[in-house]
């Protein structure tokens, strides 16, 4: 539950920087297929992975109702859809993960 917690502040931070217009297509996009596919890779559980992007999106949405009064729709669809990407780059590695252990190593 701590780790959980955690992860829920540490979105919050995140979603403060999708308001950095440099890094903004990057930061939804990218970034939680990387730290999906990364938690994989180093076992970490994917609920902690789709809690740290649940709460970014979260923190888009209420910023951006608080602050600006609009696009607020928008955010809420990018607090699904990271969610989603991390688990897609998880799925991947741990997919591609389960597979090599699977497969017969070649015989020389």
């Amino acid at each position: 539950m701590k780790n959980i917690a955690i992860a829920a502040i540490a979105g919050q931070l995140v979603g403060l920087l999708g308001y950095v217009d440099p890094i903004y297509v990057l930061l939804v996009l990218a970034a939680p297929l990387v730290t999906g596919a990364v938690a994989a890779a180093r076992k970490v559980p994917l609920i902690l992975v789709a809690v740290l992007w649940l709460s970014a999106g979260i923190c888009m949405t209420w910023v951006d109702w608080a602050r600006f009064r609009e696009d607020v729709a928008y955010h809420l669809v990018l607090t699904a859809v990271m969610p989603a990407l991390a688990a897609l780059g998880f799925g991947v590695v741990a997919g591609f993960t389960r597979l090599r252990r699977r497969s017969p190593s070649p015989a020389h």
